[in-house]
């Protein structure tokens, strides 16, 4: 079934309230990634897409972090889907407004007694919120004993 999504757009994402883990098509997200074959059930039946699972963290637009500490790994797959419990789990809310006639889903957090919008997904005109994720760039500190004062190793 063909929805319209741009499939080789590998940082696209679905938002999913079916689905009971996030998975993503890139091992780029994972900082912890254990190799193995996991069947999972679909309306379709059992497959066997998922090629591993583990830690990822990924990064929303707004810059709101998510740790899933159990996101499988499926390059296979024709899309991203980001669970709702996941969501839930970091701490956050979800919720649909609307803003004029344009209908979002929002995540939240709740910060000093105040409700604060943190992300708005937008919807595909059949009813699907999306949003594109990111990779948390990091940088490493290695501790070097300098056995040259003059030589400096980057």
């Amino acid at each position: 079934m063909n929805i319209g999504i741009n499939t080789n757009d590998e940082d696209l994402c679905l938002a999913d309230s079916t689905t009971t883990h996030t998975i993503l098509k890139s091992n780029k997200y994972f900082s912890c990634l254990v190799m193995q074959e996991v069947n999972v059930s679909t309306i379709s039946g059992t497959t066997n897409i998922i090629e591993g699972s583990g830690r990822a963290t990924i990064l929303l637009p707004r810059g709101t972090r998510l740790h899933i500490k159990n996101a499988f790994y499926s390059p296979k797959s024709n899309r991203n889907l980001l669970s709702f419990k996941d969501i839930r789990l970091n701490g956050y809310h979800i919720e649909t407004n609307n803003e004029g006639d344009i209908e979002y889903l929002y995540i939240t957090r709740i910060e000093s007694n105040k409700k604060c919008v943190l992300e708005k997904l937008s919807a595909f005109s059949y009813g699907l919120y999306y949003t594109y994720i990111n990779v948390i760039e990091t940088h490493v500190i290695v501790s070097q004993k300098l056995t040259n004062k003059n030589e400096f190793l980057v």
